[in-house]
């Protein structure tokens, strides 16, 4: 029960605060609906579950010995991030669809450094309960679980202001105040 605690402590703030993927998934959730947004929320699950595993199996010791392919991965997935913010920047309102799915959820969660710096500190902190496959697993499906349900909340938050963007000049600003915020997340990312 301690161990859930602690747990439970430890991946909420990082699965359910605004990064990348919860800025995008409020994006998406505005313009496209939540039931349109499942895909992109599958897409980025599923990676993050491979991730995971591969972290929890030796990745994070390849970053420590080739700390330039954990800067090349936060490189691309700067670019990406400032390409999706171009990408809501450009919408109009007669389109109000973002046009992501699985495939770019999947690459989104690739080229998150937020994800690799999570799982390295989640395989560091819970080490004992990571010492065999199983114990790997498991903690994978439950952060995994976890990031999930963050990403719905995020998606039904965006879905929730879907009424208010009728309106062209409020539609205009939600576009720029996601196109900018994860312009901001990447800028951040670049500098840190």
């Amino acid at each position: 029960m301690e161990f859930l605690a602690i747990f439970l402590a430890f991946i909420i703030p990082l699965a359910w605060t605004p990064g990348p993927v919860n800025i995008t998934l409020a994006a998406m959730g505005t313009t496209n609906g939540f039931k349109q947004s499942l895909k992109l929320i599958l897409g980025l699950n599923v990676a993050f579950m491979l991730q995971s595993l591969a972290t929890g199996l030796g990745l994070a010791r390849l970053f420590s010995l080739y700390p330039f392919s954990f800067i090349v991965i936060k490189s691309v997935g700067v670019a990406y991030l400032l390409y999706l913010a171009y990408k809501i920047s450009q919408m109009k309102l007669q389109d109000k669809k973002i046009p992501l799915d699985f495939s770019n959820g999947f690459i989104l969660s690739l080229l998150n450094p937020k994800v690799y710096m999570t799982l390295v500190l989640m395989f560091t902190q819970f080490k004992n309960q990571s010492e065999t496959f199983g114990g790997i697993f498991f903690l994978s499906a439950l952060a995994m679980s976890f990031f999930f349900v963050g990403n719905a909340l995020w998606s039904l938050f965006g879905s929730s202001l879907r009424r208010f963007i009728a309106n062209e000049t409020v539609f205009v600003l939600q576009k720029y105040v996601f196109a900018l915020l994860l312009c901001g997340v990447a800028v951040y990312m670049a500098l840190h």
